[in-house]
């Protein structure tokens, strides 16, 4: 089996790194991108090699004939490089597999050894693409009509079914019909040639994993390359940090995410940010669990509660709207509501309380709303409610749902296309435990083109506006927070890699553990354990505590809890093990804790005495 490497082009827009280093020579970790391609091959069964050589094609030369090859390979020069691109390169390279199958690959792929193996295992004509509801202007996408795949920049997100690969396989017949189709093609690119046989050769679609695989084309896609393929992943058991977060926001993030913040300085109108815009939103789909293509996401600079007012401050004028409360966060969007004038209704089921369904299905009968809107992780208590009860309630009545899901995004199961969500908010300093600063709506598409033409009542978090620069322009309406977006798609690619029933298993072994140790020590808690959240748990103080003697030990050995608020204030507070929280630093709290009570009771009881005897 042959193989062809494309590796001419000059690679200008990673001048700021490369200066005169080609592409193929960059360093992912101990190898080059050409070494990894060139061992990746041959491990799969590739014996001849054709390198397609053009810009610094002496220096390649030059780094081969130092190499010890574990194939033959040989090299084919582009000339012309500078005025044609990939077709031409592929063309060029015809007759060293005329009559054979082979392999054509991008000489800028860098992909796991897990993903070749894949190449390897695939017969006849075959191309790789990943999987994406959410693409840029400058992704090669894929989309099939009947048997045919076509392969362009310019289909659109509805038709995409995702990105190529740059990995294609060919039988001996279609290759000869592709380099017919590359001969009045060769000032273009090689997949316009994969179109024009598209009819005659059928091509069987094979799905790589996110993250499994990056194409180097920008300064950012490199030190992705380099985080993904050449760092270690941090230790799953970190040392404590100066400060150990146990409240339920801020969150503690991990030292990966704190080192995405040192990158290259790009400008946010450039090509480098829509790519990171485009990836971070597509990863977002995937933690909201929208599988296909009815929804897509908007990225605000803000925090959650930026997210929930550009939803309602847009979606809401002239709209009937319910809202679900059952702790502060609950009565938030009835202030944000009312902040714009909005018509609403608040039903309000109290505090540690759980949301009561046949209530919420007597009010919708009979009050003509046009939609509810709640939260799903109430962290005023850390009560979790049933948003996939209320979606299906909703979905009889034909309400549309709107779901706060700030907190739980990431740490619960949460799917936008099975609760039958209509909008859900959420932000990056939960449980996505990314730094603070940005936040997101995820909706459906029919229902953002439904905002089109409404007057929202804000301009910069006009929620319309913002998915008309994100999905339609792949841009920003304002200036954003360029640096949190490498930390949110460091956070994201944390979670994907975890998988979200991992982060479940893990939060839940954490919450497990204090509930434990709570019980142990006769503490109550004021819901049942049963509607509490994986990542919170509220607890009232034990009877005769010096409440502010406890949180000052607390605090004083460098750990945060929260004291409970509203009704629950002075007479709880809370534990969250939310963020990059690892069960070290909460066996650690637990028995700091411990010892926190048992002295703050006995100087309770130490300062009730001297009161006493004062009185005598």
């Amino acid at each position: 089996m042959k193989a062809i490497i494309l590796a001419a082009g000059d690679g200008e827009r990673l001048a700021p790194i490369t200066q005169t280093l080609p592409k193929a020579l960059l360093p992912i970790g101990s190898e080059t991108v050409l070494s990894r391609q060139i061992r990746q091959l041959a491990a799969i069964g590739v014996t001849e090699i054709i390198l397609v050589i053009g810009y610094e094609g002496e220096a390649i030369r030059a780094h081969v004939a130092t190499a010890d090859l574990p194939c033959s390979l040989s090299f084919v020069e582009n000339r012309d490089f500078m005025t044609t691109s990939t077709a031409c390169s592929a063309w060029l390279a015809a007759e060293k597999v005329r009559g054979q199958a082979f392999y054509l690959l991008d000489g800028d792929v860098v992909a796991r050894d897990d993903v070749f193996a894949a190449f390897g295992a695939a017969a006849g004509n075959a191309l790789f693409y990943e999987p994406k509801s959410i693409s840029s202007p400058e992704e090669m996408k894929v989309a099939v009509q009947g048997e045919a795949v076509f392969l362009h920049k310019k289909i659109d997100n509805a038709r995409s079914l995702g990105e190529f690969v740059g990995v294609a396989r060919f039988s001996a017949e279609a290759g000869e019909s592709f380099f017919a189709a590359l001969a009045n093609r060769r000032n273009g690119y090689y997949e316009e040639a994969l179109n024009d046989i598209a009819a005659e050769h059928v091509f069987s679609l094979h799905e790589v994993e996110p993250d499994a695989w990056i194409e180097i084309d920008f300064v950012t896609d490199y030190l992705q390359a380099v985080r993904l393929f050449a760092e270690k992943r941090e230790a799953a058991a970190p040392a404590i940090s100066e400060q150990v977060l146990l409240c339920p926001g801020p969150v503690m993030v991990s030292k990966k995410v704190k080192s995405a913040l040192l990158h290259a300085d790009i400008g946010h109108r450039e090509t480098e940010f829509i790519e990171i815009l485009t990836r971070c939103r597509a990863k977002l789909n995937k933690a909201f669990g929208a599988q296909g293509n009815e929804y897509t996401n908007v990225i605000i600079t803000g925090s959650g509660t930026s997210a929930n007012e550009a939803l309602l401050s847009s979606y809401g004028p002239g709209r009937k709207l319910l809202f679900l409360s059952n702790g502060e966060f609950g009565d938030r969007l009835a202030d944000l509501a009312r902040c714009h004038g909005l018509t609403f209704r608040l039903l309000e089921f109290g505090w540690t309380n759980s949301i009561d369904l046949a209530k919420v299905e007597q009010e919708i009968a009979g009050g003509g709303y046009d939609a509810l809107m709640m939260v799903h992780h109430e962290t005023s208590t850390g009560m979790l409610n049933p948003i996939s009860e209320v979606g299906a309630l909703l979905a009889k009545h034909g309400v549309d749902f709107l779901v706060d899901s700030v907190s739980s995004l990431g740490a619960e199961r949460l799917s936008v296309e099975e609760a039958k969500i209509t909008f859900c908010t959420a932000s990056a300093n939960k449980a996505l435990a990314s730094l603070p600063g940005l936040a997101f709506v995820c909706g459906k598409r029919t229902a953002f083109e439904a905002l089109k033409g409404r007057k929202a009542h804000t301009r910069y978090l006009d929620l319309y506006r913002h998915y008309e620069f994100e999905e339609l322009r792949f841009q920003t309406p304002n200036t954003p927070a360029v640096s949190l977006f490498y930390a949110l798609e460091t956070a994201l690619d944390e979670l994907l890699h975890d998988t979200l029933e991992q982060r479940m298993c893990h939060y839940g072994q954490l919450s497990s553990l204090i509930r434990g140790r709570l019980r142990e020590l006769g503490m109550m808690f004021p819901i049942r354990e049963e509607e509490m959240s994986r990542v919170l748990t509220t607890v009232f103080y034990p009877e005769g505590l010096d409440v502010e003697g406890f949180h000052d030990w607390v605090k004083q050995h460098n750990y945060v809890i929260y004291r409970g608020k509203g009704p629950l204030l002075g007479r709880a507070f809370q534990i969250a093990n939310i963020g990059h929280v690892r069960e070290e630093h909460v066996r650690s709290f637990l028995d700091l804790m411990e010892r926190g009570l048992e002295r703050s009771r006995t100087g309770s009881r130490g300062r009730a005495a001297a009161a006493a005897a004062a009185t005598l």
